[in-house]
């Protein structure tokens, strides 16, 4: 299942004040700035596929393998979801539905309980 990224206003809002400078004639400040924004503007997609979890960006693919999935739950402040992979590996990201993606999430990764509104790992 291919889940959207959450659209980000505040993002949005750079760019436009990013055009703005650069129109005003600043285009050494604004156009490198404004390939940043909008690389980081590009939306991201988080596919759960059968090897594992998929996270497609403007310039890459990650795997992460389920098996290598220790947690998930809300991130700092309740922003996105956390993922917490590998031996000390943590990305967070922001789906539009962070409750359908936890609940994908756990379908595929048996190893994952569910503990209230997080995913953990059963040997922790």
């Amino acid at each position: 299942m291919t889940h959207s990224s959450k659209f980000d206003v505040y993002l949005v809002a750079a760019i436009v004040l990013a055009i703005v400078v650069f129109l005003m004639g600043d285009y050494w400040i604004a156009g490198p700035m404004l390939l940043v924004l909008f690389l980081a503007a590009y939306p991201q997609s988080y596919e759960t596929a059968r090897e594992g979890l998929v996270i497609r960006t403007a310039l890459g693919r990650q795997i992460i393998p389920y098996r290598a999935i220790s947690f998930a739950g809300p991130g700092a402040g309740g922003a996105g979801v956390a993922i917490r992979f590998g031996c000390a590996s943590e990305i967070r990201i922001r789906p539009a539905n962070p409750d359908v993606f936890v609940a994908d999430l756990a379908s595929r990764a048996p190893h994952l309980v569910k503990r209230g509104e997080r995913l953990m790992a059963a040997f922790a």
